[in-house]
């Protein structure tokens, strides 16, 4: 059994049914949850509840894949592992450089918006050099890389406070799309790529 999916989905739901509880008890006003121009408090527990039970569900799941991958040793490349390495070393010095930059340079100059795509970028171009060199991915730089592009974007465009909002949706989506990308292996450790 998948232990943290197990947890996490248990959070998930908690946190759905606390927001239902909250939603019951309180007021309209006392619960906001904009989209557009409308108050729709009812969103966020519905996708932390469907977040959960992918979560749960997944979990028990997981425990037969276990049972595969305890038969099957990795294999593990050297000149992979430097590869990786190497390419990882280069996507950090980006990253200070990128920091470097956000620091010295005004907000005037460049928006902060900006910064966020050139991270997210880094990030993405990191899992994707790993792609094309048969690396497995890093699910959370990839994920972070999303995140911080969209975030970026949306800051451009003068809106604020939702990061939250294209958290759970991108969160979400990678439950969504999981499988999909257990089966081909995308993601995981580069030693066992």
């Amino acid at each position: 059994m998948n232990k943290s999916n197990l947890i996490w989905g248990i959070i998930c739901l908690v946190i759905a049914a606390a927001l239902v509880v909250a939603n019951l008890i309180l007021p309209p006003e006392n619960l906001m949850f904009q989209i557009g121009d409308k108050n729709m408090p009812w969103v966020p527990p519905v996708v932390l509840a469907v977040i959960g039970i992918i979560l749960l569900s997944s979990s028990i799941q997981g425990e037969e894949k276990m049972k595969e991958e305890t038969k099957v040793q990795p294999n593990i490349d050297p000149q992979k592992t430097a590869l990786n390495k190497n390419m990882e070393t280069a996507a950090w010095g980006c990253f200070l450089i990128m920091l470097g930059g956000f620091m010295f340079v005004p907000d005037t100059v460049v928006k902060g918006g900006w910064w966020s795509i050139g991270v997210g970028l880094i990030m993405l171009g990191l899992n994707v050099a790993r792609y094309f060199n048969k690396i497995r991915m890093s699910g959370f730089t990839t994920f972070l890389g999303i995140i911080a592009i969209i975030g970026g974007a949306l800051e451009l465009t003068g809106m604020k406070g939702i990061d939250g909002a294209v958290f759970i949706i991108v969160l979400g989506a990678y439950l969504i799309l999981k499988p999909y990308f257990d089966k081909r292996q995308l993601f995981g450790k580069a030693e066992q790529s």
